[in-house]
C-alpha cells in the first residue's frame, strides 16, 4: 500500500511541535502550564468549549497540563469535537490514561516528544532516501559458525550449559497476532498470539517447556536444581495480560515458584494518522496499541526487574520471542549463551540466512568515523528501514535466494548490568513507525479510513549503545574487540515464525503450517543423519500442503534437545509413511524401532515430581523411563492429511500404541511386534516388561525399590558430550 502524506502540512506541524518542545524543555510543571494557557491555541479552544473549560478548571495540574498540551499540538478538534454535558467521567478516563503516557515518555519530552517523533518518522517515509542516509558504512558481521564440528563450538555449548545458573529468560509476549485471526471457539472473542496452539499446546507453554529442557540438561551434568527467573512482558491488547496470567495459574505456574515469574504489562500508546491527527475509535476513546517489544528494557527498569534479578545472582538474559517455536533446536541457544557469557560481551545476536525480500530485520556491523577514530556497532536494522539506511537487499552471491546480510532471529543474549545502563541512556531504542495499514477513525466528518501507526521501540536496538571505537575500520573480529557477538546457524534450525494465517496459494512463510513443516524437517535431519533412521521420502512444500506431512515426530525437550545427546539415546530404526511418534519422556533408550502407525509415549513425570508446594523438582530417579529394543509397531495410525490439523495436533487417530508411565515407572519392550490399537499403563514404583512368548505378546509388572538404569552425562577432553547408560 502506498503511503499518502501531505508533506507540507506535516512539516509545518513538526516545526511548530519542535518549537513547543524547545520552549517547554527546561520548565517546571507550573511554568509549562503558565506558558501553555496563554497560547492562542489553548486559550481560544477553552474559551469556545464550556464543558472542556469547566473540566479543565476543576482538574489537577498534571491533568491540566496534558489537556493543554493536546490543544497546543492541534488535537483539540480530533479528541473533543463532540464533547457534551455529562461526559466528564469518560473525559477523565481519557486524560488520565494520557497522563501515564506523558510520564512514560518523559525522557523524549512526554506527549509532545511522542507526537514530534511520530511526525518526523512519518515524514522520513516520504523523504528521498539519499537525504537521510547516515555517514557510515555497513558490512556483514563476523560471527561463530555453529555448524562447524569444532572443539570451539562444542566448548561454547558447554559454557552455555554451565552458565545457565546465571541466566534469566525474557519473553516479550504482548503481541496482538492480528494476522493470525485467532478466535475463541466458543465465544468468538479475538485471541492474542500467545494463545496460538502449536503441537497441541499454547506457544507460551512451549517456551517454558524448552526452558525446563535446558534446566534438566544442566541438572544431568551437575545434579543441581535451577530456578530460572522468567520475565514476561504482556499487554492489554486482546486481553493478552489476562490470558497470560490465566495460563500461568491454570498450569499451576508450570511447576515453578510463582515468585520467580514476573509479568510486566506494557503501556498501550496512541495511534497517529499520516495527516498528524490522533486516531479516535469512538467518542472520547483513543485507539491504543502496544508500544513495541523494545519497551521491555524500559519496563524492566521502571518496575525494578534489573535489581530483582541482581538479587537472584542473575547477570545475563536470554531473550526469546514467542512466535518462533523452532528457536531451541539443537545447540543454537546454548552456544549463543556460552559466547555471550564470556567476559566483555554486553550483547549477542543469533543469526541465520535471510531470504531475499522477506519481512525480516537484519544484523549489520555499522562503522562510523568520529574524531577519536572509527565507531563499530553491531546492530539491527528493520526491513522497513532498509531504504532509509541505504541497505540494498542484494543476494549474498549471484543466484542465491539469500540476502548479503543475515536475518536477525530475535534470539538475544544480554548482559543485564550493561543493558540497564544503556536503557538509562536510551529507554526507547530503534524508534520507528509503520503506517502501511489503514484503520477506522471516528472524526467530525464521520468514520473514515486513514493510514496510521504508533511509535514502536525495537528491543534489539539497545545494541546501538554498545559502541567500540578503534583507530581504523576492523577487518576481522576475533571475538575480543567488539562488545556485541554473533552466532550463525542454519536458518531452518533458527527461525520459522507463526505470524500470519495460512492461505492456499500464498506459500508457507511466516505461517504456523510453514513452521510445522520446518519443525518436521529438523526431525528428519536428526533422525536420518544423526540417529540413522530410514524415513519416508521427503515431500515438497506443495506436496505437504496437499497431502500433509510424511510423518509427525516430537520429543520432549528433557530427552536431550542437543542432537549429539539424542543420537546416543535413539539409535537406528525406520518410520513408515504417515507415522506418528510422540515422546513425552525425558529418560528413554530406543534402538531399532520400526514404526508403522502411531506411537504415543507419555510420562506424567518426565523430569521428576512436583513437591508439596507444586514446584517441579528435577530428579531422574523419580522420572518415568522407557526402553524399546528391536520393537515393531503396526497400527492404522493417524490421519495426517490436513496440514492445519497437524500443527495444532487436532487430527484423528484410527489406532495407536499408547504407553502411559506414572511417576518413576519404567516400561521395557524388547524383540516384540505390537499390532493394532493397544495401551500399556505403568503404575508408579513399577516396571512393566513386554515380551513375546510362543508367538504371543505377554507382559508382567515388577515392583521397583530404585531405578533399574539411568543416563550419566559427561564431557570428554574434546568437549564432546558422552552418555553412559548405567
Amino acid at each position: 500500500m502506498s503511503i499518502k502524506i501531505d508533506t507540507q502540512s506535516l512539516e509545518s506541524q513538526a516545526a511548530s511541535t519542535l518549537a513547543l518542545q524547545a520552549k517547554l524543555r527546561n520548565f517546571s510543571l507550573e511554568e509549562k502550564l503558565s506558558y501553555l494557557i496563554h497560547t492562542h491555541s489553548v486559550k481560544d479552544y477553552l474559551a469556545n468549549s464550556v464543558v472542556l473549560n469547566r473540566f479543565f478548571e476543576a482538574s489537577s495540574p498534571d491533568i491540566q497540563y496534558v489537556l493543554a498540551v493536546l490543544l497546543a499540538i492541534g488535537q483539540g478538534d480530533t479528541l473533543f469535537f463532540d464533547l457534551d454535558e455529562g461526559e466528564e467521567d469518560k473525559l477523565r478516563a481519557l486524560v488520565q490514561g494520557l497522563v501515564s503516557i506523558e510520564h512514560y515518555y518523559q525522557s523524549i519530552g512526554g506527549i509532545v516528544g511522542y507526537h514530534l517523533n511520530a511526525l518526523q518518522l512519518i515524514l522520513a517515509l516520504k523523504a528521498p532516501s539519499h537525504a537521510i542516509h547516515e555517514a557510515c558504512r555497513y558490512q556483514r558481521p563476523e560471527g561463530v559458525n555453529l555448524e562447524e564440528q569444532s572443539v570451539e563450538v562444542r566448548r561454547l555449548v558447554r559454557l552455555g550449559i554451565e552458565h545457565l545458573s546465571t541466566v534469566a529468560d525474557f519473553y516479550p509476549i504482548g503481541g496482538a497476532g492480528d494476522r493470525l485471526h485467532l478466535e475463541d471457539a466458543s465465544t468468538g472473542e479475538p485471541l492474542p498470539a500467545a494463545q496460538l496452539l502449536f503441537c497441541g499446546r499454547t506457544l507460551l507453554e512451549g517456551l517454558v517447556r524448552e526452558l525446563q529442557g535446558r534446566e534438566y540438561l544442566h541438572y544431568k551434568f551437575f545434579a543441581k536444581q535451577l530456578h530460572t527467573p522468567i520475565v514476561m512482558m504482556t499487554s492489554a491488547e486482546k486481553k493478552n495480560h489476562d490470558f497470560i496470567l490465566e495460563q500461568c495459574r491454570s498450569h499451576a505456574w508450570f511447576g515453578r515458584d510463582p515468585q520467580t515469574i514476573k509479568l510486566m504489562k506494557q503501556l498501550s500508546v496512541p495511534m497517529i494518522a499520516t495527516d498528524g491527527s490522533w486516531v479516535m475509535q469512538a467518542p472520547l476513546e483513543l485507539l491504543l496499541k502496544p508500544g513495541g517489544h523494545g519497551v521491555i528494557w524500559q519496563e524492566a527498569l521502571h518496575q525494578g526487574i534489573f535489581d530483582w534479578l541482581a538479587s537472584k545472582q542473575r547477570s545475563k538474559a536470554l531473550v526469546r520471542q514467542i512466535n518462533n517455536p523452532i528457536a531451541a533446536t539443537d545447540k543454537g541457544i546454548l552456544a549463543l549463551l556460552g559466547l555471550g557469557c564470556q567476559a566483555g560481551k554486553d550483547f549477542g545476536f543469533a543469526c541465520c540466512s535471510r531470504i531475499l525480500g522477506a519481512p525480516e530485520g537484519t544484523v549489520v556491523l555499522k562503522m562510523s568515523e568520529v574524531a577519536e577514530g572509527v565507531e563499530h556497532t553491531i546492530t539491527n536494522i528493520e526491513y522497513t528501514d532498509f531504504a532509509k539506511r541505504g541497505i540494498e537487499d542484494k543476494p549474498l552471491k549471484e543466484g542465491s535466494p539469500y540476502s548479503q546480510y543475515p536475518a536477525n532471529a530475535n534470539i538475544l543474549v544480554a548482559d543485564l548490568a550493561a543493558v540497564k545502563l544503556a536503557c538509562q541512556r536510551n529507554p526507547f531504542p530503534g524508534l520507528l513507525i509503520n503506517v502501511k495499514h489503514s484503520v477506522s477513525c471516528y472524526t467530525k466528518d464521520g468514520v473514515v479510513e486513514k493510514q496510521a501507526g504508533r511509535l514502536e521501540a525495537i528491543m534489539q536496538n539497545i545494541a546501538d549503545q554498545f559502541v567500540t571505537v578503534l583507530s581504523k575500520p576492523i577487518e576481522k573480529d576475533h571475538g575480543n574487540q567488539l562488545r556485541t557477538c554473533v552466532t550463525y546457524s542454519e536458518r531452518i534450525k533458527t527461525i520459522s515464525v507463526t505470524k500470519q494465517s495460512f492461505k492456499r496459494g500464498e506459500g508457507l512463510l511466516c505461517t504456523p503450517e510453514g513452521c510445522f513443516f520446518d519443525l518436521m524437517e529438523n526431525y528428519r535431519d536428526l533422525l536420518s543423519n544423526h540417529c540413522h533412521f530410514q524415513l519416508p521420502e521427503k515431500r515438497s512444500e506443495k506436496e505437504y500442503i496437499e497431502h500433509g506431512p510424511s510423518f509427525v515426530v516430537e520429543f520432549h525437550p528433557a530427552l536431550g534437545m542437543l542432537y549429539t545427546i539424542l543420537a546416543q539415546k535413539i539409535r537406528g530404526g525406520r518410520l513408515h509413511e504417515g507415522a506418528e511418534w510422540l515422546m513425552e519422556v525425558g529418560e528413554a533408550y530406543v534402538e531399532n524401532l520400526d514404526l508403522e502407525g502411531s506411537l504415543l509415549i507419555h510420562a506424567d513425570a518426565p523430569m521428576g515430581k512436583r513437591d508439596g508446594y507444586g514446584i517441579l523438582r528435577y530428579n531422574s530417579a523419580q522420572a518415568g523411563k522407557c526402553t524399546l529394543l528391536n520393537v515393531s509397531v503396526k497400527n492404522a495410525g493417524a490421519d495426517l492429511s490436513d496440514v492445519s490439523d497437524c500443527y495444532k495436533r487436532a487430527y484423528k487417530r484410527n489406532e495407536s500404541l499408547r504407553i502411559v508411565i506414572h511417576g518413576n515407572g519404567e516400561f521395557l519392550a524388547e524383540n516384540v511386534t505390537l499390532t493394532g490399537d493397544m495401551e500399556f499403563e505403568v503404575p508408579e514404583n513399577h516396571r512393566l516388561v513386554v515380551y513375546e512368548r510362543h508367538g504371543e505378546i505377554t507382559w508382567h509388572h515388577e515392583s521397583l525399590s530404585k531405578p533399574t538404569w539411568q543416563w550419566n552425562y559427561s564431557f570428554d577432553s574434546d568437549e564432546n558430550i558422552t552418555l553412559f547408560r548405567e
